[in-house]
């Protein structure tokens, strides 16, 4: 006979049954954004966003699919609804078109400059000449310290924007093409040691930037998100992405989760 306990914990699983089964195919696209994700020399996807996504689809219950492509044909993938999730940096504006995944790392952006020309405030930078990938999230985030210069009064900066987050702006920092590059701080670091160039500095200036899987809400039910984000969170509390953020010298990010609906992260 079988137990009352048992009973119960079998009408348990019966009922979260219908949920899962129903789950969502999904296919998640990534751009070439190292260390984040990209693809080696043998054409592997590599980098920590990439392996963590892997490991959460391995355990979806529906087909899962992850791919790199060029950054403008991701985005192209993910407005049409061709691919269901692609990675982005949460901010607000596109929170009210998307729903996000909980965060999967949390990091920064930030001045490179030369070491001739070593910064330690905003100012120093006023109607100086800043590279910077773009349109992008990196974009939006030097906007912010756009406004900081305007609320000080100080002239504003200059911007040369780039495409493709790659070396290709490292390099033309190093040839002094202009004084400094604005990006996130470990594909800055990661294209700087491809390239050979050790004379920089860095100024830290957005501390809080929270990379996640975003899904277009005119094509992705919150339930397919909170599947998600639930098997992420579990995933976690089992250590099995433990490995995945030691081998980065990473750490996973919590959010109060009363933050997580404004946020649009569906839990």
């Amino acid at each position: 006979m079988i137990s009352p306990r048992f009973s119960l914990l079998l009408l348990s699983l019966f009922l979260l049954l219908p949920s899962w089964a129903k789950a969502s195919d999904l296919n998640i696209v990534y751009h070439d954004f190292a260390p984040f994700s990209y693809e080696d020399s043998r054409g592997r996807t590599q980098g920590i966003l990439v392996e963590l996504s892997q490991a959460i689809c391995l355990q979806w219950p529906g087909q899962c699919n992850i791919s790199i492509r060029p950054y403008r044909r991701a985005i192209h993938m993910f407005s049409n609804g061709e691919a269901k999730g692609i990675f982005l940096g949460w901010n607000r504006e596109r929170a009210q078109s998307m729903w996000f995944s909980l965060p999967l790392v949390q990091t920064e952006y930030g001045f490179y400059t030369l070491n001739d020309f070593p910064i330690t405030e905003l100012s120093q930078l006023s109607g100086k000449v800043i590279g910077v990938y773009g349109p992008s999230n990196t974009y939006t985030s030097l906007m912010r310290q756009q406004e900081k210069l305007k609320q000080l009064s100080l002239p504003p900066l200059l911007t040369d924007i780039y495409p493709q987050g790659d070396a290709l702006p490292m390099r033309m920092l190093q040839k002094g093409r202009f004084d400094a590059y604005y990006v996130n701080k470990q594909v800055g670091r990661f294209y700087a040691e491809q390239i050979g160039l050790t004379d920089l500095h860095y100024l830290s200036a957005d501390r809080a930037i929270l990379y996640c899987v975003a899904f277009n809400k005119a094509f992705t039910d919150s339930e397919t998100v909170r599947q998600f984000n639930h098997l992420f969170v579990r995933l976690l509390q089992e250590g099995r992405l433990d490995k995945i953020y030691q081998k980065y010298q990473m750490q996973p990010i919590r959010i109060p989760q009363a933050d997580l609906a404004p946020k649009s992260m569906p839990f």
